[in-house]
């Protein structure tokens, strides 16, 4: 289930943008968020190319892809995506203006290098085919900083619940198949209480109001930190910690 639809916009579609899309969509695997993610140009110079060579090659770096072709942005993205994100400030005017001429939706026009570190603005290198590899491998860290805080400011809930181990999974499936045999089936949990595996995911309000998650204690969470945080059924991490969490990713 997609819960957020967001877009990635520079001028050209071909460096900072598609760069950014993979980023957000490898850190969308890691906290087992459900976003839709993609990438556009403000023009048309690169539309149905791949992303330049160099933004490909610091992918590369960090065993990362792209299967992006270069596309350009259109006043039906406004309608489509919950966030439009302009890579660098230029690029923001323009989305802003062309907003208000086009609007038609509810997205939200936003600028990723204000989603620095401690709520202040970082600076991302403005990325182009005539830029040195060395640039480009400065906003690949500075891009994924800022994702990760644009992660942190929506409304999602940092949890910890127990995962099974692969015992459990082993005495699940054993017992289900030996019931099966016998005739009746008995529904056997796959999280028993002395499971060894445990993992930190980002889940938006909806699936953990669906139930299944069970009460833990962050364990990268100091007790001064904890003191912060809220408690109930499942812990909300508080910025602090969240921040932990995303700077292990």
């Amino acid at each position: 289930m997609v819960f957020k639809k967001l877009l990635f916009v520079c001028m050209g579609n071909s460096c900072s943008s598609p760069m950014a899309e993979v980023i957000m969509q490898n850190l969308m695997v890691k906290t087992s968020l459900y976003w839709e993610v993609d990438s556009a140009g403000l023009r048309t110079w690169n539309i149905g190319r791949r992303p330049h060579k160099r933004c490909l090659q610091i992918l590369r770096e960090h065993g990362l892809r792209s299967d992006h072709f270069c596309r350009q942005f259109t006043a039906n993205d406004f309608r489509y995506f919950d966030y439009i994100v302009a890579m660098d400030e230029a690029v923001y005017r323009e989305l802003l203006f062309w907003d208000r001429e086009n609007r038609g939706g509810d997205c939200e026009v936003l600028l990723l290098s204000s989603f620095g570190k401690n709520g202040l603005p970082s600076y991302i290198d403005s990325l182009s085919p005539t830029q040195k590899l060395k640039n480009f491998r400065s906003a690949y860290y500075r891009i994924k900083e800022c994702c990760k805080h644009l992660i942190l400011s929506q409304k999602v809930d940092i949890v910890k619940y127990e995962l099974p181990s692969t015992e459990d999974e082993d005495f699940y499936y054993a017992n289900k198949e030996k019931e099966s045999l016998g005739g009746a089936e008995k529904d056997y949990s796959p999280i028993e209480e002395n499971s060894k595996h445990s993992g930190m995911f980002l889940l938006p309000m909806d699936i953990r109001s669906s139930g299944g998650l069970t009460s833990a204690t962050d364990p990268s969470c100091t007790n001064a930190s904890m003191n912060h945080c809220t408690q109930g059924p499942q812990r909300k991490l508080c910025q602090k910690c969240g921040q932990k969490f995303l700077a292990a990713l």
